[in-house]
């Protein structure tokens, strides 16, 4: 039914002149005469008075209307039944929107979760580039400190090298000083044997060849004992000398004993300072740069590996010539001991032919020089017939100064070859304490070698926990890890990759789907629309039928129904139109989440790249550290085995200088025994030595005159 319709229905029966009444007569005779029978009169009725026509016409007019009405309940009884189906497939369709609405929300729910794990990766993937970012800058602060530190311990050792070069050249000096203070007193034995062939050659008497030499001597001891006394001064003097040089040299090895301390103390320090690079080494966990530090270190490795090649190289041919040498000087320190023995011997049978000679058959003396002594002076009063006696001494005391003298010479080259061998150890000290330094070194670069590969472990573990890679590390090995770990990765880019896509084809479907909603809402709109005009339609058909009451009653009962049914459509509708925003938010999410999809691909491909890179300089450097850590170890063995040997020859060339020691000792003994002689002879000469300018001389002298007037003596008594 058309608007115009309603309105002209409206029109027709809203005059007030028809009564109640008429229309229920109207009513009646519809239902006793249809609508036939009115239309099947006779002509001749039609043709009637035109009183009964007038009278005829309004009640056709009122039935015409009636069935209209009748005709337009029955008509709009059908749209609402119509519209009832509607509106029931409407809350179907409401109804499969809604589930589908569920499982749109379902599946955004299930894209925010997977999205909110690539938010959470790729946020700690970022923290882990920040991190090494900051380890890289700390590695870098670290390493310039390890820098400064090294040139700080460089400039150290310099200064210590040149205290080591002091304290050589002061003990060089002591030992010059102990050369000459050795050759004076080797002068000195050799004056004394000059001067006992003075004596022998003033006094004219031949000891060799007779049988009582000491006979002669004891007649002229008492002149001898004088200029001894002389001698005695001067040797006395001599030995003064000796011991300040002596307390010299104590005082030198004082020092040498100080240097070493301090040698020692520099070398704790030193190795306090490696141990602080080592912890300073442990912060270089960046691996581009340990790379070029490795290749660095391994160049000057091999260039000190080469190096303490050539030095061993140098040390062994050197130890085979110290080893010669000591062969030499042990022979000749073997000869010096025989003939230092055989010269105490001479010297101990020279004491006893002394006292056999000077004890008689109711006297008898001790072979000791003061008992001697004693017997001399006795014996000087008796200078008479015992000339023999004197000349058989002189020839005995020539034959102690030759030796003397050969002893003396081989002291001397016993002193030289010492001082060959001491500066030979001066210079394999030298050597050893390089290759102390070298091997240090190697120690420190070594063990910082060890670290980097904890590190490196511990970042390969660490790698494993993060992509969940315990288990199949634990089961495959240390040697698999590498590429399980690749593995592993080449997986999270592929699952990522699938759910990229699957993001993709998810937005465009969700794109279609609200597209298609849009179309449905939008025909549902204009549905509406309808709806909205035939409820005002139906609200003006309620106006008009105020006059029927039941149909009135129905209509509002209807009105209600469709009214409770529109506000059900309406908060549906606000409902539908609530989902859509959120489907758009949800559109504008999806597109966030695919530039956050397309950042974390780009970062996902720049790690992968930097594992890679990572890896291969892993590779190189585990090839390098394997290379020099066999180089090392075989540099240490021959180290180790340099130094025993070294430490077995120092032992050897110490025991040859205690020894060497011990002779010198006995050595300066026996001039001290022969300057008390010489003082003895003075003293019975009358002379002092100590006052005289050639003592040696004015003995020989005095000796000359006492031989000059004992042979005229002789000649006149005979």
């Amino acid at each position: 039914m058309s608007n115009s319709s309603v309105s002209n229905n409206s029109d027709l029966n809203s005059p007030a002149t028809i009564p109640r009444a008429e229309t229920v007569h109207g009513r009646q005779r519809i239902d006793v005469n249809s609508n036939a029978a009115l239309r099947s009169l006779s002509p001749s009725l039609s043709r009637g008075d035109s009183e009964g026509q007038d009278y005829y016409n309004p009640h056709r007019r009122t039935v015409d209307l009636m069935d209209e009405s009748i005709e337009a309940r029955c008509t709009k009884r059908n749209k609402n039944r119509s519209e009832r189906l509607k509106l029931l497939d409407l809350r179907s369709k409401l109804s499969s929107k809604e589930i589908y609405l569920q499982e749109l929300r379902a599946e955004v729910e299930n894209y925010k979760e997977n999205n909110a794990r690539q938010s959470s990766l790729i946020t700690s993937l970022r923290a882990r580039l920040q991190e090494t970012e900051e380890e890289s800058g700390l590695l870098e602060n670290s390493k310039s400190r390890a820098e400064l530190a090294m040139q700080g311990i460089i400039q150290e050792n310099r200064g210590l090298k040149e205290r080591l070069k002091e304290a050589e050249s002061t003990l060089r000096a002591h030992m010059a000083q102990l050369e000459d203070s050795k050759s004076q007193a080797s002068r000195h034995s050799i004056s004394h044997g000059h001067f006992v062939a003075q004596i022998s050659s003033s006094l004219g008497i031949e000891i060799m060849g007779k049988e009582d030499p000491e006979k002669i001597i004891l007649s002229k001891a008492s002149e001898l004992c004088k200029e001894n006394s002389a001698l005695k001064g001067n040797i006395c003097t001599l030995a003064e000398t000796i011991n300040v040089h002596e307390t010299e040299s104590k005082a030198s090895r004082e020092t040498i004993m100080k240097l070493v301390s301090e040698v020692n103390k520099e070398k704790k320090k030193n190795t306090s300072f490696n141990q602080q690079i080592e912890t300073l080494h442990k912060n270089l966990e960046n691996v581009t740069d340990a790379k070029q530090v490795l290749e660095k270190e391994i160049s000057i490795l091999t260039d000190r590996l080469n190096a303490s090649h050539r030095a061993l190289e140098a040390s062994k041919h050197e130890l085979n010539q110290v080893k010669k040498s000591a062969s030499e000087l042990d022979a000749s320190l073997k000869s010096n001991f025989g003939e230092a023995k055989a010269a105490k011997s001479l010297y101990e049978l020279f004491k006893e032919e002394l006292a056999a000679v000077l004890s008689l058959d109711t006297v008898t003396i001790k072979p000791k020089e003061e008992d001697i002594l004693k017997r001399i002076q006795d014996l000087h009063n008796r200078t008479g017939s015992k000339q023999i006696l004197i000349t058989q001494l002189e020839n005995k005391v020539c034959k102690q100064n030759e030796q003397l003298q050969n002893q003396s010479d081989l002291h001397q080259e016993a002193l030289l070859r010492a001082k060959k061998a001491e500066q030979q150890l001066e210079d394999l000290w030298a050597r050893l304490k390089l290759a102390e330094g070298e091997l240090a070194s190697g120690d420190v670069i070594k063990d910082n070698l060890s670290y980097e590969k904890q590190k490196y472990m511990k970042f390969l573990e660490q790698l494993s926990d993060k992509m969940k890679l315990e288990r199949i590390t634990a089961d495959v090995g240390f040697d698999m890890r590498l590429d399980a770990i690749l593995a592993r990765a080449d997986q999270l880019v592929k699952l990522e990759s699938d759910a990229v896509i699957g993001n993709r084809t998810l937005a465009h479907s969700l794109q279609k789907k609200l597209k298609e909603q849009k179309d449905k809402f939008d025909s549902k709109e204009l549905h509406m629309e309808l709806l909205r005009k035939k409820i005002a339609q139906l609200e003006e058909e309620k106006q008009v039928r105020t006059a029927l009451a039941v149909e009135r009653d129905d209509a509002n009962l209807t009105v209600r129904r469709l009214q409770k049914k529109v506000e059900r459509l309406q908060k549906e509708f606000n409902a539908a139109q609530a989902c859509v925003t959120e489907l758009k938010s949800r559109l504008s999410d999806t597109n966030e989440l695919k530039i956050q999809t397309m950042e974390q691909q780009k970062t996902i491909e720049h790690l992968s790249k930097s594992l890679d890179d990572l890896e291969r300089v892993k590779s190189k450097t585990h090839k390098k550290l394997i290379s020099v850590k066999s180089e090392l170890d075989y540099t240490e063995k021959e180290a180790k085995e340099e130094k025993e040997k070294t430490t077995s020859y120092i032992d050897v060339i110490t025991s040859e200088l205690k020894t060497l020691k011990t002779t010198l000792e006995e050595v300066s003994k026996r001039e001290k025994q022969l300057a008390d002689f010489r003082e003895v002879i003075s003293r019975m000469l009358g002379l002092n030595v100590n006052a005289l300018a050639l003592p040696d001389y004015e003995i020989v002298k005095r000796l000359e005159g006492l031989l000059h007037t004992h042979h005229h003596h002789v000649v006149s008594c005979a």
